[in-house]
């Protein structure tokens, strides 16, 4: 067995209730003997092997800050730089691109 390291992991509310209830199914079934911690570190140990590099592109759009983008292309301007011309060009990269109809398989 692995030696456990300690660690916190802080669930929002639907994170929270997803693991309860994979916890609460998952040890009604017969000699399973698993606790929250064995199962959270069971589901990420799983997902990292199979499906992240899959998800990693999905993962990083959905969690993109855009004030840390638009400090980073500032600190990055020269003081020959148009500010008006980066802040437009910047403003369009951000602006979501128009999707077609939502796929009904796509995961949220």
């Amino acid at each position: 067995m692995d030696k456990i390291k300690s660690g916190r992991i802080i669930l929002d509310v639907k994170g929270k209730d997803a693991l309860s209830s994979m916890y609460n199914e998952i040890k009604t079934e017969k000699c399973v003997k698993i606790t929250p911690a064995k199962l959270t570190s069971w589901i990420i140990q799983k997902f990292y092997l199979r499906y992240f590099r899959q998800y990693k592109t999905k993962i990083a759009k959905e969690h993109f800050n855009s004030k840390e983008y638009l400090k980073k292309v500032i600190s990055q301007m020269n003081d020959d730089d148009s500010i008006e011309e980066i802040l437009k060009s910047t403003l369009i990269e951000l602006k979501p691109k128009k999707n077609k109809v939502p796929n009904a398989k796509e995961e949220n």
